[in-house]
């Protein structure tokens, strides 16, 4: 792997480190520790500027660290280990059989709960708690499988994030 693939890798591990905590931090002031939401609860969220604010920004950050892990930190580092780099549903497929993602299909998945909640304004109480909840439990999912790819570049690779 050439320096500048390295530092590259390095920094965008760097980045998705930064993103993970923030989008960690929004959720546990938006939802605390309980990912279990209903109606009722949505609509306390929603019943001050305050949650409403909180929601936007769960959002936002939900989706930029996809962004981030999906169109630039997975083609890196699949460049890095020598992988061709294709469309992305592709390389999610290749990071499962690598180990590098716990499961593809959830990305998927992610992506289109992403652009509902980045895009759409969710206005039944219903409708909202369940992308709530569903986003809330993907971001344990992106979060570990951001730890993998992390590990994996520093065991496999030699690229130590932050140096």
């Amino acid at each position: 792997m050439s320096p500048p693939d390295r530092d590259r890798l390095a920094r965008l591990l760097d980045l998705v480190a930064r993103e993970d905590g923030h989008l960690l931090a929004v959720r546990q002031r938006l939802l605390g520790d309980d990912c279990t939401l209903d109606a009722d609860r949505a609509k306390t969220l929603l019943g001050d500027d305050l949650g409403i604010d909180r929601l936007e920004s769960f959002g936002a950050k939900f989706a930029r660290m996809q962004d981030t892990v999906i169109d630039k930190l997975i083609p890196a580092l699949l460049r890095a280990a020598g992988e061709p780099v294709l469309a992305a549903i592709d390389n999610l497929d290749r990071m499962e059989r690598l180990g590098l993602v716990a499961a593809a299909a959830p990305w998927l998945e992610m992506r289109r709960l992403r652009n509902r909640l980045a895009h759409e304004y969710i206005e039944r109480p219903d409708d909202l708690a369940l992308a709530l909840q569903q986003a809330c439990r993907f971001t344990d999912a992106m979060h570990g499988d951001y730890l993998r790819m992390r590990e994996y570049a520093r065991a496999h690779l030699g690229v130590e994030p932050g140096g």
